[in-house]
């Protein structure tokens, strides 16, 4: 039997152009030999310009999500497989894996170059973070999950094939795991690939309308061809939901802190929701909305949502509890200011109370006028302006008698 790469499988055909005739442009008919000149040609050239700037549109959009696809498989491997490599040398020691949280404490600098890049725009973020990611050893395209789903093979039909190919994407992993290039060391990849996740994350949150959809399956840990299979079948990696795809391999799950789930219901005793709630209330949501806050994303500060039984209460992700809304400050009240009212906050609830100078009239059930603090105000409000004229007054004669001062000198 011959043993062969998979890289020999792989057969390029390129056509090559054919060059006779170079020689003989000149003898090209003109257009007016071609074309009658009395006859106007409508919209000329209007169609290939149009053609071609669809073509550009395509390839841009096609080379964008390409792009994604790179960056979200190096990141998801630095997700699911890496750790905190200031305090620890191996990954059994680790309290906590960069699934379940971003590093703690957060990176005090960010990779230079990432910031650089990444600050400003998504579009050059993206650009810089695939022109590096195509420089490491183990790229999307030559894992195993990703050749078998563009071959359609499968384990009963293509065994030879696909050993052949594990084989090669495990030896590529390993080279990554021991040069780390382009990388200087361990420590430079975990804070390149930390501050990356950042920013992607963050860009996921702002709802960056190119992460909305990755196009292909992302419900993979990118390690080869691991122990699920080319499908995890992870319900949050499912990337008919939008930013599904993004989520799972940039941001660490706040509602599931769980490496590999195949049903949400296995979420339910790892979420801040759990506790305190009944089980038909134990739902943890995220809102993107509410997480656009670079630091304190990097803090891991990532606000969710859950159910709270009393009504007027919200669920704080800071303090894991339910907390009171303050209807007044979030403007959730229905008091009616130019009326009279003022809004006072109660614990679950909120009232309606007359503002300084109003009392409450039972018969037109509002506030209305106090006429006994409107006399005492208009009578105070003459006293200033008497107090103003006589201070004027006195002014004026300080004036006076300053003025003829000077004119006298004591001897």
């Amino acid at each position: 039997m011959i043993e062969i790469s998979f890289s020999e499988l792989q057969t390029t055909i390129e056509n090559e152009a054919n060059t006779e005739g170079e020689n003989n442009v000149d003898l090209v008919p003109t257009t007016e030999q071609i074309f009658d000149p009395n006859i106007k040609l409508l919209n000329s050239g209007k169609i290939d310009e149009d053609d071609e700037k669809d073509d550009e549109e395509e390839t841009s959009i096609r080379d964008k999500m390409l792009a994604i696809r790179d960056v979200a498989y190096f990141l998801r491997r630095h997700k699911f497989h890496d750790y905190d490599r200031r305090y620890h040398t191996n990954v059994n020691d680790v309290p906590r894996r960069l699934y379940e949280d971003f590093p703690k404490p957060p990176l005090k600098i960010l990779h230079w170059e990432v910031h650089k890049e990444c600050e400003t725009s998504f579009v050059l973020c993206l650009k810089y973070l695939q022109r590096i990611v195509s420089l490491v050893a183990l790229r999307r395209e030559d894992d195993t999950v990703t050749i078998m789903l563009e071959h359609n093979w499968t384990l009963p039909n293509n065994t030879p094939q696909i050993n052949i190919t594990q084989s090669e994407c495990e030896q590529k992993n390993k080279s990554e795991e021991q040069l780390f290039e382009p990388f200087k060391g361990p420590i430079e990849r975990f804070q390149w690939r930390t501050s990356a996740s950042y920013y992607m994350c963050w860009y996921t949150m702002l709802g960056t309308h190119e992460l909305t959809h990755f196009g292909e399956p992302c419900d993979n840990h990118a390690d080869c061809l691991g122990i699920y299979g080319t499908h995890n079948k992870d319900p949050r990696a499912d990337d008919k939901n939008p930013f599904a795809c993004a989520i799972y391999s940039f941001c660490p799950d706040a509602c599931c802190s769980m490496k590999h789930i195949t049903n949400w219901k296995e979420c339910y005793q790892n979420n801040p929701c759990y506790e305190n709630n009944p089980p038909n209330k134990r739902e943890c949501k995220l809102s993107p909305s509410e997480n656009q806050n670079f630091e304190a994303l990097m803090r891991n500060e990532i606000n969710v949502t859950c159910h709270c039984q009393k009504s007027g209460y919200e669920w704080s992700s800071r303090y894991g509890i339910c907390i009171d809304v303050d209807e007044c400050i979030t403007n959730k009240h229905n008091c009616s200011l130019s009326l009279g009212e003022s809004c006072f906050n109660l614990p679950g609830d909120f009232v309606c109370v007359c503002q300084f100078g109003y009392i409450y009239n039972l018969q037109k059930q509002g506030c209305i006028p106090d006429l006994i603090v409107e006399n005492l105000l208009h009578k105070r409000s003459k006293i200033p302006q008497k107090m103003i004229q006589h201070k004027m007054e006195f002014t004026r004669m300080k004036r006076n008698v300053k003025v003829k001062a000077e004119h006298y000198t004591c001897r």
